[in-house]
C-alpha cells in the first residue's frame, strides 16, 4: 500500500514536470484609455484585449477567453493577467472600509493592508496569493481618491504564477494613472418627453459572487441594504422600473424555504412560487410595491450566501420592461463557490 502512494506522487511529479510552465502574455507597447465621464486615465498594453462602461469600470485581458475565469477563479485554465479599473462612490466611507469590502477570497490569503501614495494622492494597497493546479494565483488591489467623493479602484491578478514577470507592466501603468473624479454639474437640460424604454442591448456586469447583464442603458448604483454584504441597483429613466441584486450571510441559516417563508409577510404575498435563477433552486414572491407598479422578489442559496434578486415595472408599460428583464434574470450566473 505505502509503495502504491510513492508510486502514485512519483507519476503526479513526473506529469507535471513534463508540462510547459505557463507564460506571461507579451506587452507590444501601451497605450491610454481615459474615461469619458469620470475622467479616470491609464496606459494599458495595447495588444491585449479591453472592456468598458463609461463611468463605471475597465477590464483589459491579456487573453479574452479568460474572462470566465477570472469571474469564477478556476483551479485551471488560461494564464492570462488582467487590470481592472472600478470606479466607486465613497458616500463617507473611509479607503479602508471600501478595501473590506473588496475582498473576496478567505482572509488569510491577504497580506495587511499598506499605506502609499497614488496618483499624488493618499492610497491603500492589498495583496492576495494562493495556490491553484496550474500555479499561483496572485493578485493586488489599490483604492485612492482625488476628490474624496469617488474612489477609484485598481486590480492587477495573473495566474499560472505569472504574475512576478508582469511586475514591470504593472508598474508603469500605476505611474500612468489619474483618478477618477466627480464631474461638474452640468447646465441642466429640458427633460424627454416621456422615460427612455430599457435598451435590448445587454451589457455585463460582475458582482460579488454573480454576474448579471442588464440593458445598456440603466446606470449601476451601489446602494447600502441592512444586514447585505453587497447590494446593487440598476435602474433607467424610471426610478420604479429597476433590477436590484442583494447578498447576504446565510451561514447560519441553510433551509431556503423557510427564509422565503418568512420574508413572505414582508411583501404582503399569498405564496412562494418554485422556480430557478442561475441554475439553481429559487423562490419568488409576487408583490406590488407602490400604486402602479409590480415587482417579483427571487431568493435562492448558494454555498453560504443568500441572493436576492428583486425586479419592479410600472405595470402599464409591463410589455416594455417584462421581456427584457426576464433576459437579465436569465443571464443570472452565481461565481460563489
Amino acid at each position: 500500500m505505502r509503495y502504491g502512494v510513492w508510486l502514485c506522487i512519483a507519476c503526479t511529479v513526473m506529469v507535471w514536470g513534463c508540462r510547459r510552465a505557463p507564460q506571461a502574455a507579451p506587452v507590444e507597447g501601451f497605450q491610454r484609455y481615459t474615461d469619458p465621464v469620470v475622467g479616470f486615465s491609464l496606459e494599458y498594453p495595447k495588444n491585449w484585449h479591453v472592456r468598458s462602461s463609461a463611468g463605471e469600470n475597465l477590464l483589459v485581458l491579456s487573453n479574452e477567453a479568460a474572462l470566465e475565469r477570472f469571474v469564477r477563479w478556476d483551479a485551471e485554465g488560461p494564464a492570462a493577467a488582467k487590470i481592472e479599473v472600478v470606479v466607486l462612490p465613497l458616500n463617507g466611507k473611509s479607503l479602508d472600509s471600501l478595501l473590506q469590502e473588496r475582498k473576496i477570497f478567505a482572509e488569510e490569503v491577504y497580506t495587511p493592508v499598506e499605506s502609499l501614495t497614488l496618483s499624488g494622492a493618499p492610497a491603500r494597497k492589498l495583496r492576495y496569493s494562493f495556490p491553484l493546479r496550474d500555479g499561483q494565483a496572485e493578485g493586488e488591489l489599490y483604492v485612492a481618491t482625488a476628490d474624496s467623493q469617488l474612489a477609484t479602484v485598481v486590480e492587477f491578478a495573473a495566474f499560472g504564477g505569472t504574475f512576478a514577470a508582469y511586475r514591470e507592466t504593472f508598474d508603469h501603468i500605476l505611474r500612468s494613472l489619474q483618478l477618477a473624479r466627480q464631474p461638474a454639474v452640468a447646465t441642466p437640460t429640458p427633460a424627454p418627453a416621456a422615460p427612455a424604454p430599457p435598451s435590448q442591448t445587454l451589457r455585463n456586469y460582475v458582482g460579488q459572487g454573480f454576474s448579471i447583464q442588464v440593458p445598456e442603458n440603466f446606470r449601476a448604483e451601489r446602494i447600502s441594504v441592512p444586514s447585505a454584504l453587497f447590494s446593487v441597483r440598476f435602474v433607467g429613466d424610471r426610478n420604479d422600473c429597476i433590477i436590484q441584486v442583494d447578498v447576504f450571510d446565510a451561514s447560519q441559516q441553510r433551509n431556503l424555504e423557510k427564509i422565503v417563508e418568512e420574508n413572505r409577510p414582508r411583501y404582503r404575498a399569498t405564496r412562494s412560487v418554485q422556480t430557478t435563477l442561475g441554475g439553481v433552486t429559487a423562490y419568488y414572491l409576487e408583490y406590488q410595491p407602490a400604486a402602479q407598479v409590480d415587482g417579483r422578489a427571487y431568493f435562492a442559496l448558494v454555498g453560504n450566501r443568500l441572493f436576492r434578486v428583486v425586479l419592479t415595472w410600472y405595470r402599464p408599460e409591463a410589455q416594455v420592461y417584462r421581456p427584457v428583464f426576464e433576459r437579465s434574470l436569465q443571464s443570472l450566473r452565481f461565481t460563489t463557490s
